[in-house]
């Protein structure tokens, strides 16, 4: 099911809300689809993985086992972990603490081990870079707290890790991971066209603009009462977010547009206190979400019952839920 869903896209990206969240699964998961797949594949990250401990953690992780001819973007440091066979079909000046980062072609199966660049326009260029090379499909390898990696200029879809590793609490897990998922899908803007200029742009429906670089959310709004269509450039986070409500900022009818969902690092209950308060979100483009992935085993003791979590989860989102883990998927 899950590769059936990645088919129609030629890069995609995997996003955890946690460590262990169970990408390297889903991306194995992934691998193993693309075997009969015609075409290349080519893998990257944001950040190391395949590593059989987290350095972080120190909890044990899946490895990563690739097939012949699959492109791997990998940091030259960590080509002496890879039992591959390989060979070096170009390098980059894309440095990471492991050294700059090589892309090899599998000349025989194997596990390896990747450290891919941590800037977007690095990864956007990488996935240019393996496309010239001949790859078919790309598959990038997300990082905790490295939302970017969803956004439509990195990758042309995304799928959401979450589990027990989260959160203890069940309900925790699923109302953060609903919230997540209903960020990542948020409809675009039908007011606003092209990338803003100003980190505050204000516009009424006449087409009177007001812009801003250090005023304050709530300050420009209020200086600003006619017009409802704003476009924030760059993070829109709760710390921003939350001078409106303890102000009292009039909120009724305005519409806040973010660039993309990854530029969303809100709260479940700052969401629902501009939702009450009358305050839609939109974004200028928008994420394709192809699935929530569960995973029930937590990696610090607490695990879930997995038929309670899958559905309880399929009832909190609105796109495909699996558990990669289950034969019933």
């Amino acid at each position: 099911m899950l590769f059936e869903l990645v088919t129609p896209y030629k890069s995609i990206s995997i996003i955890g809300m946690c460590k262990n969240a169970g990408k390297t699964t889903v991306l194995n998961e992934l691998i193993a689809a693309h075997r009969d797949f015609d075409g290349i594949l080519a893998l990257t990250s944001i950040g190391r993985d395949g590593e059989s401990t987290d350095v972080v953690t120190s909890t044990h992780k899946p490895n990563i086992y690739v097939y012949e001819n699959t492109l791997v973007a990998t940091a030259s440091g960590l080509l002496k972990h890879c039992d591959i066979t390989s060979e070096v079909v170009a390098t980059t000046d894309m440095g990471t603490p492991f050294g700059d980062v090589a892309v090899v072609r599998a000349k025989s199966d194997g596990y390896i081990q990747i450290g891919g660049p941590s800037m977007s326009q690095q990864l956007i260029d990488l996935n240019s870079e393996l496309m010239s090379i001949g790859a078919t499909r790309v598959i990038i390898d997300g990082a905790i707290s490295r939302k970017s990696l969803c956004a439509p200029s990195v990758t042309e879809a995304t799928i959401l890790c979450t589990g027990a590793s989260y959160s203890s609490s069940i309900d925790k897990v699923i109302e953060d991971t609903k919230n997540s998922a209903e960020l990542l899908m948020l409809d675009e803007t039908d007011f606003w066209a092209g990338e803003p200029t100003a980190r505050l742009t204000f516009c009424d429906d006449e087409g009177n603009v007001a812009t801003y670089e250090s005023t304050p959310l709530h300050e420009a709004i209020k200086a600003n009462p006619e017009k409802k269509h704003i476009m924030h450039r760059g993070a829109v986070t709760d710390s921003i977010l939350k001078p409106l409500f303890m102000s009292a900022t009039p909120l009724q009818g305005v519409e806040i547009c973010a660039q993309d969902a990854s530029k969303l690092l809100i709260s479940a209950k700052t969401r629902d206190k501009l939702l009450l308060r009358g305050c839609r979100l939109s974004v200028l483009n928008k994420t394709v979400l192809l699935a929530v992935t569960v995973n029930p085993i937590s990696a610090y003791g607490t695990h879930f019952d997995p038929v309670e979590l899958r559905v309880r989860m399929k009832e909190a989102v609105d796109v495909p839920v699996i558990d990669v883990r289950s034969e019933n998927d």
